[in-house]
C-alpha cells in the first residue's frame, strides 16, 4: 500500500499530519489505514487500544463528519469514533479537512458517547467557528444522533469490499 497523507486543521490553526496507507480512493470516499505502534485511548472514555491495533477512517467529500473504526492486532472492533469535520479535500496524495472538535465514539454494546462539547461551544462563543462550520458541525451531530448504525453498516460493507483480509 503507498503511503497517503491525512492532515487534519483545528480551529486554532494547529496542522496535525499522519503518515497512513491508502486503502480505496474513489468518487467521493477515500479510506486509509493508521497503525497504532503505541496504543493507548482517549482519556475520558472508557475505550482501550493495545499497541498494534488498527484504525481504518473513512473520510467522504460531502459529508460533515468521518469515521474511524479501530480494530486490536487480533482484528477484533474496539470502537467507532465520529469526528464533525468541514472542507474535506480527496487528493491524490492526501485527504484534507478541518476538524470542528465535536466526536462522538460508539462502543460495545451500542453505547454513543458525544466528546468535547464544553470546548466546541467555547469555540463557538469566541467566535472561532464560522456559520458554514457551525452549520457542518450541526449536520454532523443530527446524522451521527439519527443514523449512526447505518453508517457502521455502510462502512463494515466498504471494508468487506475493499479491505485486504477483512473480516467486517
Amino acid at each position: 500500500m503507498a503511503d497517503y497523507l491525512e492532515v487534519k486543521r483545528k480551529p486554532g490553526g494547529d496542522v496535525h499530519t499522519y503518515v497512513t496507507e491508502l486503502v480505496h480512493r474513489g468518487r467521493g470516499l477515500v479510506i486509509v489505514r493508521f497503525h497504532m505502534q503505541r496504543g493507548g485511548g482517549p482519556p475520558e472514555i472508557p475505550v482501550v487500544v493495545p499497541p498494534g491495533s488498527v484504525s481504518l477512517g473513512y473520510f467522504w467529500s460531502r459529508r460533515p463528519y468521518n469515521l474511524y473504526r479501530w480494530r486490536d492486532p487480533a482484528g477484533n472492533l474496539i470502537a467507532h469514533r465520529f469526528d464533525a469535520v468541514n472542507g474535506v479535500r480527496i487528493l491524490p496524495d492526501r485527504v484534507e479537512y478541518r476538524d470542528l472538535v465535536l466526536d462522538w465514539w460508539v462502543l460495545p454494546g451500542d453505547v454513543l458517547l458525544e466528546e468535547d462539547r464544553d470546548e466546541f461551544e467555547a469555540l463557538a462563543a469566541a467566535g472561532a467557528l464560522t456559520a458554514a462550520e457551525l452549520a457542518a458541525a450541526s449536520a454532523a451531530s443530527r446524522a451521527i444522533h439519527a443514523r449512526y448504525r447505518h453508517i457502521l453498516d455502510e462502512a463494515a460493507e466498504l471494508e468487506a469490499r475493499h479491505v485486504e483480509g477483512s473480516d467486517a
